[in-house]
């Protein structure tokens, strides 16, 4: 066996063996190359040394032998059987065709999918819109090599002025509009129900869409509502039906397509044609035009190679340029069903060439015609394709076909170097590419085989090529889809993990300033800062009226706003003054307890209030003031159990906007009160507290300015009314309840404190000797029947009773005083300013017979807020018009809670405007400048930090406060009154409180 021209040797390498072996063992070496190092894989022509027609059939048997023996392996392989008869033209094209078409044998299924061919596809759709029109029929196209029946059809029609008598340009034109009732495919659409076409990948669960369909539905049939599950079918329909029309009625060369952007830039046609290769992702219709200027090119040699009119040379010339198109087309399929950087990786994973066995290659079949166009394409073109031929030519074939003028090179090897046949050609294959000097077949590899090989006996079994499965196989689309959807399900997981962890949850992204915290009750709270897209807003909630939707009077004021609607407008106002040009602000966070446990939503009205305050007042200071207020919301849940948590996302949150100058609220006193301040206080925030009654606060901290009286001198303003009942000395016992001490209330004990201390001062004995604990039960409602039992059937019954405890204590406290019969006497009931929470005229909070009430309020809008702005401030921002003369006495401002908040924003907004404090310039000075801060004609009176100490350990001046003081009238309706006090700003004490 030899190489090329053989200089002598029993067999490749120099050893001695069978033909079958040695072939295949090139075979296998060819298969190690390419999967090795992706190296250029030649035509393998095989032939035998001697002119015997023997021996040429012993070559056959070998290309056989080989072929049979990738029978059994993983080879993607194909043969092409041998035809006597026919046009050799027409054979060469039906092999590329064949070649194109059908699927490549292996043994098991293939690891990646079969070899798409577009490009084929396309240069056949050309060839069958030509055969139609060559045949005049209107019938399905017949198949490449039908010779006979074309040529006849030919004849016959250019004797009897058939299609073959027309001008060849007619024909042309005819060809394209063939091309456009095919839809530019080789083959016209199947017949078949459009129905059934368009609803079998939804029907069928082994498709992808059908999968998806089928899970879709599954999950839609166990949770949603039947209208879901038919919009979600129609749906499916409509997409699919929409997806199958364009996919039936575009063109496979649409722009977007491999084979147009190929037909449209490769310069094989460039080179013969008048069309410059031009293709553009965004201009469709340019493309277009090229592809048809170059199919009607195309189908005009094609045309010509046919005709049986056209000269000679010119049809030899248009069947050349036809088989080497086609071709083009197939390497080129190839080579791209092999690109190592495609995205489904099919390079990678396709780790042996295809190979293509012809065990009879000679001209009338065609199949020679086929080596040759290879091996000629291949020169003219710089990228290398994978495709792998072994042909057996016949001795008489080999000469005229293989052989020229020109002496095959010999390339200089280094002395001792044993080559293969392999190493020869692809050392020689550049200097054999030259036209001038080397051979015309360049990518054939000639191996002739001797005698003596041929006729050997079988010395070994031929074994198929071994092909290892690369691991990038699981690199395709149903791993992709599985990798998907375990991502998809891990990070629904990890979502809803992160949803239990945050109010705004996210993938990637969470937001970190409101997270979910579940309050002693088991009801999950949103604990922060509401920044993105978070709402402390749930379901229903309680409306600035005091009612739940639906439940309040009609036409009562603020019955339509509740949380959400101040929250959405708030956020309108925030991005109005972001959108302004060359806008200065600062942001101020209201924080207080906007959320509660279920079925006692009325414990956020107090909040709800001020932050609607807080809204007023930043509407009202943004209509003129040139350093505007955003607001950011805050919740510390209800009774702001979870205070730190929130002052922690407050600081996190102020470390990250420096236009934050300062916090609102705060107006519950817990526990961990000071510990928040001191958060705070180390951040650099101020406070302007609006109902906090702690009198601790101001001492301890720098940062901290509140408007409310604290519980020592609500006390000692109480005692005007115990010095005022003027009781006998021998009948002065009272009874102080106190709530049970709990972390999220200090307010209760501080009060029970002072009040005891006032009480004492005043003449009066405790009973019991110190303040009597009530606790609560599971739902929040008060246990009174440990420490009424002390007090209303002892020895002696008290005169006074002072609640230290919170207004939801006060209804069921006086339905337990009218029942007991030990405190049927008439009974003055102390307590502290908490109950301006309460609802007395509404009937939300009742009052025992025998009882006269007197509390302490921090505001009386009623008598203060006559001179400011607040009332018409509320009707035009939030359309808060009371019916009353004096819109202060209606429910929604009589507590003073919404007048506080306005205040303490007001007078945070002076501060940092003192301070020159702006989104631009920090807030670093806000807590000094405050202390300058003093502004008249407020709903409050007058607030005045000026004489406003820092660490201060006594009483600070200037705080309003008012004691109101209900009974029942002769009707038994409950009658509110003011008694006495003073507005904000006046330092003068109380002196006298008449009952």
């Amino acid at each position: 066996m030899a190489s090329g021209a053989v200089r002598g040797g029993a067999g490749i390498g120099g050893v001695r063996t069978t033909a079958k072996y040695e072939v295949d063992a090139l075979v296998q070496d060819l298969v190690a190359q390419f999967s090795a190092a992706r190296l250029p894989m030649p035509v393998v022509v095989l032939y035998a040394q001697e002119d015997d027609p023997e021996l040429d059939a012993e070559v056959r048997s070998v290309v056989r032998a080989v072929q049979e023996a990738q029978e059994g392996g993983d080879l993607p392989h194909r043969s092409v059987p041998h035809t006597a008869e026919g046009d050799p033209h027409e054979n060469a094209i039906a092999v590329l065709d064949g070649l194109a078409k059908g699927p490549w044998a292996r043994r098991g299924p293939s690891w990646y999918r079969g070899y798409p061919a577009p490009r084929s596809r396309l240069v056949a759709a050309i060839e069958a819109a030509t055969r139609h029109v060559l045949d005049g029929s209107t019938g399905t196209p017949g198949t490449p090599g039908s010779t006979a029946s074309t040529s006849a059809a030919g004849a016959e029609g250019a004797a009897a002025g058939g299609p073959a008598g027309r001008p060849v340009d007619e024909l042309v034109e005819a060809v394209l509009a063939r091309l456009r009732d095919l839809h530019w495919r080789p083959e016209p659409r199947t017949a078949g129900s459009e129905w059934q076409r368009l609803l079998s990948p939804v029907l069928n669960s082994t498709t992808l869409i059908g999968a998806f369909v089928l899970a879709a539905l599954t999950s839609l049939l166990t949770q949603a509502t039947w209208q879901l599950v038919a919009a979600v079918l129609l749906a499916a329909v409509a997409v699919l039906g929409a997806t199958g029309w364009v996919r039936r009625n575009t063109a496979p060369l649409s722009w977007l397509g491999p084979a147009s952007r190929w037909f449209a830039t490769t310069t094989f046609l460039a080179a013969s044609g008048r069309q410059a290769a031009a293709w553009s992702l965004w201009r469709p219709r340019m493309s277009w035009d090229v592809t048809q200027a170059r199919a009607r090119e195309v189908a005009g040699e094609i045309l010509k190679a046919q005709l049986p009119g056209t000269p000679a040379p010119d049809r030899d010339r248009a069947q050349q340029f036809h088989l080497q198109l086609r071709t083009l087309a197939l390497l080129e399929d190839l080579r791209r069903a092999h690109r190592s950087w495609a995205p489904d990786a099919r390079g990678r994973k396709r780790r042996v060439p295809p190979v293509v066995f012809v065990p009879r290659a000679d001209a009338g079949s065609g199949a020679l015609r086929v080596l040759g166009a290879i091996s000629d394409v291949r020169s003219r073109r710089s990228e290398q394709d994978p495709l792998l031929v072994l042909a057996a030519v016949a001795h008489a074939d080999v000469a005229a076909w293989l052989e020229d003028g020109h002496t095959a090179p010999v390339g200089s090897h280094p002395p001792g170097a044993r080559r293969g046949p392999y190493e020869d050609w692809v050392s020689d294959l550049r200097v054999r590419q030259a036209p001038s000097r080397g051979r015309a077949l360049a990518w054939t590899l000639p191996v002739r085989l001797t005698r003596l090989q041929l006729q050997a006996g079988e010395t070994t079994r031929l074994a198929p090529v071994p092909v290892g499965r690369s691991w990038w196989f699981l690199w395709s689309r149903w791993s992709v889809l599985l990798a998907l959807v375990l991502v998809a399900a891990g990070a629904g997981l990890r979502v809803q993990q992160l949803s239990g962890q945050y109010c705004e949850a996210r993938l990637v992204g969470s937001n970190p300033d409101a997270v979910w915290r579940t309050g002693p009750g088991g009801t999950r709270e949103c604990i922060g800062v509401a920044t993105g897209s978070v709402t402390f807003a749930g379901a229903g909630g309680i409306r600035l009226d005091g009612a739940l939707p639906g439940a309040g009077a009609p036409g009562r004021t603020g019955a339509d706003l509740g949380l959400r609607e101040l929250e959405d407008a708030i956020r309108r106002e925030n991005e109005r003054v972001a959108a302004l040009p060359d806008v200065r602000y600062v942001t101020v966070v209201y924080a207080g307890s906007l959320t509660t446990a279920a079925g006692q939503d009325g414990r956020a009205l107090n909040s709800l209030k001020e932050l609607a305050g807080v809204h007023l007042a930043q509407a009202r200071n943004n209509e003129g003031d040139p350093l505007k207020i955003k607001v950011l919301v805050a919740n510390g849940g209800q009774d702001m159990y979870f205070q730190t948590e929130m002052v922690h996302r407050i600081v996190d949150l102020a470390a990250r906007d420096r236009s934050i100058a300062g916090v609102v609220g705060l107006g519950r006193d817990t526990s961990d009160s000071g510990s928040a301040l001191t958060l705070l206080q180390q951040a650099g925030l101020a406070v302007v507290s609006t109902t906090n009654s702690a009198s601790y606060l101001a001492g301890d901290h720098v940062n901290y300015f509140g408007l409310a009286a604290t519980d020592e001198e609500e006390a000692k303003a109480l005692g005007l009314i115990v010095k005022a009942l003027d009781v006998p000395p021998q009948d002065r016992w009272a009874a102080v309840l106190t709530r049970t001490p709990t972390p999220d209330d200090r307010y209760s004990p501080e009060h029970a404190r002072y009040g005891s201390a006032m009480l004492t001062a005043a003449g009066y004995q405790l009973i019991g000797g110190r303040p009597l604990e009530y606790g609560l039960t599971s739902n929040g409602d008060p246990d009174y029947e440990t420490a009424l039992a002390t007090t209303c059937r002892g020895e002696h019954p008290p005169a006074v009773l002072y609640l230290a405890g919170r207004a939801d204590d006060v209804n069921q406290l006086m339905r337990r005083l009218a029942d007991d019969k030990g405190c049927a006497r008439p009974l003055t009931v102390l307590t502290g300013d908490d109950l301006t929470k309460a609802q007395f005229r509404t009937g939300g909070t009742t009052i025992a017979p025998q009882a006269t009430l007197y509390y302490t309020a921090l505001s009386d809008p009623a008598a203060t807020a006559r001179g400011s702005d607040l009332a018409e401030t509320a009707a035009s921002v939030l359309h808060l018009v009371p019916t009353a003369a004096n819109p202060y006495e209606d429910d929604v401002f009589s507590d003073g809670s919404l007048a506080l908040a306005y205040d303490a924003t007001a007078a945070l907004q002076a501060g940092a405007a003192k301070a020159g404090a702006s989104q631009l310039t920090g807030t670093g000075s806000v807590m000094a400048a405050l202390r300058a801060v003093q502004l008249n004609n407020r709903p409050t009176g007058t607030v005045d930090f000026r004489e406003t100490r820092p660490l201060a350990t006594g009483p600070q001046p200037g705080h309003g406060l008012q004691i109101i003081r209900v009974r029942r009238d002769a009707q038994g309706a409950p009658v509110v009154e003011p008694r006495c006090g003073r507005p904000a700003g006046e330092t003068r004490e109380l002196t006298d409180c008449p009952l």
